[in-house]
């Protein structure tokens, strides 16, 4: 960390403070609506997927922003909305009230990640981002292993001790960032100035590989994005109760954060940027294998032993999403690359939306195979987005003059993108397990 520059430091250290806010707040969520509110699961699922969905419709315009605005300013005041959006949870009277606060938090965080990115883009080299960004999802790990226990002292004392506790989180990571403009205003500040915001939502309609890649993410994002906040959360107050709940949450995100935290950078030496579908693929079974887990969970200890071998999926999958946006990522356009690929948070949104409908009317065991479904649908898309050509050769395609064939009768056309995904698809069914080896 000290090979980094001063601002850079101070990017991190400031991540990791405000998170700490959400890593105490974040995982009673549930819990404190219901205790608050005493509204039921159902409508505590529409009340954060409906915040999650706000957020993720926000993020392509949060993205162009990020890419023509300061981004420390930004920064600075996506801090102080959460604070105060945070504080007015503890006062909402009922559920409508709740939803805009927390889709204001919600729109704010996917402000500040953008953003976090993208500076983290400018200030530093190519060789030096995988680094930082490591560092810095290890920092937002060792908040979730310790903000959980802070939040469940606070829960005990008080339901709404953990927002009071977040809300000053958030304030403090607003003056760690120092003053706007200076010292994060280097790196790539020369390059020309963004294309307006339409023409800029045309070059990433037009980027097939993108679109792939954030299916995949999507997809990948409803099995993963708040998994201990979402459906597990409610299934556990499903199937054990609210104090059994809050009893087992700290143990399986403290599982989660310190798996990460040991894990990431052994296996983060061993990935390879051509290997980076052997390395989603072996993500996603272990996916699976946790999913399994957790339905067939009865003990405390069976709980970690499921949660151990879902992070690890972790681990290597949310990387992977990253280096795969980064490839194709044009330099003046980051931040809207990084937009773009937070619309998978779409999968979180629909996550406690569907888990809650899946609980409320089936047996808990269809929600888990909707979740291990939607895995292997992602390994395709990525596998699909690996396949298709660079959006530089689609468009010199499209120039040239090429003679017309004449299909066969009974083929219809069909849109780009599902014919990679249906050619991606025989080529998946094709392999051999073999073949996903070696992965570095």
């Amino acid at each position: 960390m000290s090979r980094f520059p001063a601002a850079v430091i101070r990017l991190l250290f400031s991540s990791f403070v405000f998170v700490m806010g959400r890593a105490v707040a974040l995982p009673f969520m549930a819990l404190y609506l219901y205790e608050h509110l005493g509204i039921n699961q159902q409508t505590i699922g529409w009340v954060l997927g409906g915040s999650i969905f706000s957020s993720t419709l926000f993020s392509l315009y949060a993205g162009y922003l990020a890419d023509r605005l300061s981004k420390n300013l930004l920064m600075k005041l996506t801090g102080i909305v959460v604070a105060v959006s945070t504080a007015t949870l503890t006062i909402v009277p009922n559920a409508w009230t709740a939803l805009f606060a927390l889709m204001c938090i919600e729109s704010a965080l996917t402000l500040r990640g953008i953003s976090l990115k993208a500076t983290l883009a400018d200030l530093l080299p190519p060789d030096q981002r995988p680094k930082a960004f490591s560092l810095n999802y290890t920092l937002i790990n060792v908040a979730f292993a310790l903000g959980p226990v802070l939040g469940a002292w606070l829960f005990a004392i008080k339901v709404s001790g953990p927002l009071w506790m977040a809300a000053a989180f958030s304030l403090l990571a607003s003056q760690v960032l120092g003053k706007s403009g200076t010292a994060l205003k280097t790196g790539e500040a020369s390059r020309s100035s963004p294309a307006g915001f339409r023409a800029t939502m045309r070059v990433l309609r037009s980027d097939r590989r993108l679109i792939l890649f954030s299916m995949g993410s999507v997809l990948t994002s409803f099995v993963f994005g708040r998994f201990v906040s979402g459906y597990l959360s409610q299934y556990l107050m499903v199937s054990q109760g609210t104090q059994a709940t809050a009893q087992l949450l700290p143990f399986i995100l403290i599982t989660n954060a310190v798996t990460v935290v040991a894990l990431q950078y052994p296996v983060g030496k061993l990935m390879q940027q051509k290997y980076l579908f052997r390395w989603v693929s072996l993500g996603a079974t272990l996916y699976a294998m946790g999913l399994l887990g957790f339905m067939h969970a009865g003990s405390a200890m069976s709980w970690v032993l499921a949660t151990l071998v879902f992070t690890v999926g972790e681990v290597i999958v949310i990387p992977c999403e990253y280096m795969f946006i980064d490839m194709i990522a044009p330099a003046d356009k980051r931040g809207s690359y990084y937009g773009a690929q937070s619309l998978a948070m779409f999968g979180a949104a629909l996550n406690p939306v569907i888990c809650g409908y899946l609980l409320a009317h089936f047996h808990s065991d269809v929600m888990f195979w909707v979740l291990i479904s939607a895995t292997m649908l992602g390994v395709l898309m990525y596998f699909a987005g690996t396949r298709s050509k660079p959006v530089e050769e689609h468009r010199a395609e499209s120039e040239a003059v090429v003679k017309p064939v004449i299909a066969p009768a009974k083929v219809t056309c069909k849109p780009r993108t599902c014919l990679s995904v249906l050619a991606a698809s025989k080529q998946l069914a094709g392999n051999r397990v073999k073949n996903l080896f070696p992965l570095s």
